[in-house]
């Protein structure tokens, strides 16, 4: 599952690749919910599928966009 988060005044946005357990998926998804519908902590940490930790912060994210890998495909189609 691949996780993009887009800030505001920035026209990039940060893809995260995350962990393949579903349960795992679920759970992070529901925290980010939490973390930006909750007004008490202002920053989290997301960790992808390396171990790589990334720290948000509440006031600059924009949107969070949470969608399955599409494998790329190879040669013509």
């Amino acid at each position: 599952m691949q996780l993009k988060i887009g800030f505001i005044n920035s026209q990039r946005e940060l893809a995260i690749d995350l962990d393949k357990n579903e349960v795992k998926q679920a759970e992070l998804v529901e925290e980010l919910q939490n973390f930006l519908t909750d007004g008490t902590a202002t920053t989290t940490v997301v960790e992808d599928a390396r171990g790589t930790k990334t720290v948000l912060l509440r006031e600059q994210i924009a949107y969070i966009q949470v969608g399955a890998e599409k494998p790329r495909s190879v040669g013509f189609i």
